[in-house]
């Protein structure tokens, strides 16, 4: 055993990118260990439709975070000269304050419209919050994008925990407080949120040290990445208007459905999303720096890696969900349990592609990505339209016809790099 320990280690040492997914997927881990722990507690204090009204507010979060840096944080990625992407880490944090500012404003106004149009008029109140939410979402990608340029990733898996016990333990604690109702899932989440960026910030002193660069420094790296806010931003903006539109169809037709929804998706995506996210940013940094002609083949072993990673927990998440999310969470959660199982083929897919997805930021072809996103936003919503009688029928078609979609992304992913390994550097010539 000792023996084996030290051929692993050496293994691990002399292999930086394995190396660099077991930080974050550790971290991951046991962030996800965390939410896993609280659920059972958090799904008998709050209802289906508490989980349903957070659910609605989140949704309307996530679309206005979506947008909100336009896309610089990615951007702090890209520049040879670290110079150059703290810079980026300020203008994506200002462009980000005066958009969030500026939603708050216009949230506050049409709240009331907002929560009647998904059939949730006790979210109304709180989506005064919304803007603040988005900020605070925006901050922790800047932040973690910075992270990531410098390998720190046992730092970013430390927050994660550090964001997901945050969170649960305020939700429990509010939970308590009876006339909050789902406001404690709201202001839980925010606590949370809050807590990271602090920690983030203390991490990260050299993105406050030094002098401010002139006006027309970043003036200059906007115009150098304007691809950014061009074809990133709308295809991040399309993004998170499918998934949090899917949500608020859903509310639409029922909020409890949707609290069962959220349930099945937050239970298997979130910890599919994290693991997703781990290999992101690792095989972004490492796409930023392959050269042309070697592409081709890292997409490939990205696509492998990271079908072994999920076929196993997929499969047992397709065999015991429906058992298993009743027993666990309480017998208000049959539904979540089949929604779950739904989703396995889409998510499955999602955690293969989500990794290739920064080729077209690496190979600057965002507007093949902006296209393909338009059709993929449009698939989920018209099966749910057209099938919002039968909820549950609704969410299985589409959980395939999204897989099915994903099957296309990385036909098209495969086209890109090919040309681009074909192609000469232009830098070069």
């Amino acid at each position: 055993m000792p023996r084996a320990k030290g051929r692993l280690q050496t293994y691990l040492q002399g292999n930086a990118f394995l190396r660099n997914i077991l930080a974050l997927m550790s971290g991951t881990a046991l962030a996800q260990v965390v939410v896993l722990a609280m659920m059972p507690f958090l799904s008998r204090l709050y209802t289906p439709e508490d989980f349903g009204l957070l659910a609605s507010f989140a949704s309307v979060v996530a679309i206005i975070a979506a947008v909100a840096t336009l896309k610089y944080d990615m951007a702090v990625m890209l520049p040879e000269r670290d110079e150059a992407a703290i810079s980026l880490t300020r203008i994506a944090r200002w462009v980000s304050f005066s958009l969030c500012l500026v939603s708050t404003g216009v949230i506050i106004v049409i709240a009331p419209w907002i929560a009647d149009l998904i059939n949730s008029p006790d979210v109304a109140p709180w989506l005064a919050l919304a803007g603040i939410s988005a900020f605070t979402l925006t901050e922790i990608a800047i932040l973690g994008y910075w992270l990531n340029r410098k390998s720190r990733y046992k730092e970013i898996a430390s927050n994660r925990v550090l964001q997901s016990g945050t969170t649960a333990a305020s939700q429990l604690a509010l939970g308590f407080v009876k006339p909050l109702g789902a406001g404690g899932l709201i202001i839980g989440t925010i606590v949370g949120q809050l807590v990271s960026i602090f920690a983030l910030r203390r991490k990260t002193p050299e993105l406050r040290a030094g002098e401010r660069p002139p006006l027309a420094e970043h003036t200059k790296l906007m115009r150098r990445y304007r691809n950014m806010p061009i074809f990133n931003a709308p295809t991040a903006l399309i993004d998170a208007v499918r998934m949090n539109g899917i949500n608020l169809l859903i509310a639409a037709v029922s909020v409890s459905a949707l609290g069962q929804f959220s349930m099945a998706w937050r239970m298997v995506e979130v910890p599919a999303a994290l693991i997703s996210a781990a290999l992101s940013q690792v095989f972004f940094q490492h796409f930023s720096v392959v050269e042309r002609g070697n592409m081709l083949k890292s997409v490939l072993s990205s696509i492998k890696k990271s079908a072994l990673f999920g076929i196993v927990p997929f499969a047992l998440v397709w065999v015991l969900s429906p058992w298993l999310f009743p027993f666990v969470l309480g017998g208000a959660w049959v539904d979540a349990g089949h929604y779950a199982q739904a989703l396995v083929p889409w998510l499955f897919m999602n955690l293969i592609t989500s990794p290739i997805s920064t080729i077209f930021v690496v190979t600057e072809k965002q507007h093949i990505a902006l296209i393909f996103s338009i059709l993929y936003t449009a698939v989920p919503f018209a099966i749910i339209l057209l099938l919002r009688d039968t909820i549950t029928t609704a969410i299985f078609v589409m959980g395939a016809a999204m897989a099915v979609m994903l099957v296309l992304y990385i036909i098209v992913a495969i086209f890109v790099v090919r040309r681009f390994d074909r192609q000469p550097d232009p830098e070069a010539v």
